[in-house]
């Protein structure tokens, strides 16, 4: 059972409703910086967690229509999964009550519960920031609580894989904080916790080594062991030569491939459960782009089918390099669409770029989404006109966002369509803003209705002067 449509309201960045088809497939999201492709992810992480924890949702919210957060999973079974939420009263350091929205994991089913607990565990996201972190360290217990008690956190210890690591950690320092004269139940406790993250770093030497060397092109070796808890040996031979200080000798790409390689190897070693995803959230920037593929290989090699896999850029040569390289019948491709609107109430709109907006137009339109259904109509406007300039090798910037410069050279070419250039000057607050408009007034709503019936119209003729 895998991930179908991810869809969301009012979460972060998105104070519009927007759909994500997955299809069961895994998925590539490009987007400008401040696009959302982080929010995104960390919305579909969400549910996930709520199946087991009471999570505050204010800080989710979108900080202009300050609505409740919306979340829904559709599975490729059919099965459809809302968060669930509560209100519950808090007590701020001054006394103060109040009530605040959380999630409420008691209100989920069984299968629910079982599913979203399972992603929780089993998925993490991995982005370049945390990538990066590896820069700032410079101690073993920086190393340590970068590789262990973040990237092994939810490892199950054996036997019965009834715990996690982070779990026996938290029980180890409430023996020691309850009961700190049972030395001897402490020390056991510790030696047994160091044998199984000697255990994980022996298991996976071998396939974490093998992707440093693909992602690096270099012959790279690492070792990690640990003595004591809390700081982690974390050895790095270059050429089979000790490189005692890494930051001198590793460049970002290298920093970011022992990274990006250990959370690779760690989750194909040990990642035991039947619902898995690989969140990565533009990890390749500090590759160079001949090292991306061998990443590609690896995801291809290693997780396409196994997991289902969510990879999102800025990169737009990137995306486009992905797209051409990855298989279709495995993979989805979309971009997500920022536009500023003419209003303080609501600055900017997101949307997901398709083939034909206007269905997606009609859909907010019925369900009341104005300012949404206004971006839709609007970006198909754009989508035709722009392409119509492209194929006539008009002497206009096609790519070029004053869409009012390219409609002019497009009216210039239309044969016999007076009547209909002039309904779409009509309507130009809708289709020629620079800016998408916003009125949530009932009167609005018709003239984007209106708005949708001429651009269908000069979709047709444009295709008719296209085929001529």
């Amino acid at each position: 059972m895998k991930i179908k449509t991810l869809r969301l309201n009012n979460f972060k960045g998105f104070a519009n409703e927007i759909e994500i088809n997955l299809r069961g497939k895994n998925l590539v999201v490009y987007g400008e910086n401040g696009s959302g492709k982080t929010s995104l992810v960390e919305a579909l992480k969400l549910p996930f967690d709520s199946a087991s924890s009471e999570i505050e949702l204010e800080s989710y919210e979108n900080v202009f229509t300050k609505e409740p957060v919306e979340i829904s999973i559709e599975t490729t079974d059919g099965k459809t999964i809302s968060l669930k939420t509560k209100l519950k009263k808090k007590v701020d350091d001054k006394g103060n009550e109040r009530s605040v929205i959380v999630t409420d994991p008691d209100s989920y089913d069984s299968d629910e519960k079982t599913f979203l607990d399972a992603l929780s565990r089993s998925t993490s996201i991995l982005s370049y920031r945390q990538l990066m972190k590896i820069y700032d360290l410079s101690t073993p217990e920086d190393f340590y609580e970068l590789f262990v008690k973040n990237v092994m956190a939810h490892y199950l210890i054996p036997p019965r894989g009834e715990k996690t690591l982070i779990e026996e950690l938290q029980e180890l320092e409430e023996l020691k904080e309850k009961s700190p004269r049972a030395k001897k139940r402490i020390l056991d406790k510790e030696e047994s916790i160091k044998s199984e993250i000697n255990k994980i770093f022996a298991e996976i030497h071998e396939i974490w080594n093998n992707y440093v060397r693909r992602l690096t092109g270099d012959n790279i070796e690492i070792e990690c062991s640990i003595e004591e808890l809390g700081k982690l040996n974390f050895n790095v031979k270059w050429n089979s030569k000790d490189v005692s200080d890494i930051l001198t000798y590793l460049n970002e790409g290298r920093l970011n491939a022992i990274s990006l390689g250990l959370f690779l190897a760690y989750y194909k070693r040990f990642n035991v459960s039947k619902y898995k995803m690989l969140l990565l959230d533009d990890v390749v920037i500090g590759l160079d782009m001949n090292l991306r593929i061998p990443l590609l290989d690896i995801l291809r090699e290693d997780f396409e089918d196994e997991y289902q896999i969510v990879i999102t850029t800025f990169d737009e040569n990137w995306f486009n390099l992905m797209k051409q390289y990855l298989d279709g019948s495995k993979w989805e491709f979309l971009r997500l669409v920022v536009r500023k609107t003419d209003s303080t109430d609501l600055p900017f709109i997101v949307g997901v770029e398709q083939q034909d907006y206007l269905d997606k137009a009609k859909q907010h339109l019925n369900k009341g989404d104005i300012p949404a259904a206004a971006l839709y109509v609007r970006l198909e406007f754009e989508r035709i006109v722009k392409n119509f300039a492209k194929k006539k090798k008009l002497k206009v910037p096609y790519e070029s966002s004053n869409i009012s410069d390219i409609w002019n050279e497009v009216k210039a070419q239309l044969n016999r369509a007076k009547t209909l250039i002039k309904r779409v000057e009509t309507y130009r607050s809708i289709l020629l803003n620079p800016s998408v408009h916003y009125d949530p007034r009932p009167k609005y709503l018709r003239e984007v209705e209106f708005a949708i019936g001429v651009v269908e119209k000069l979709g047709i003729k444009i295709k008719k002067e296209l085929n001529r």
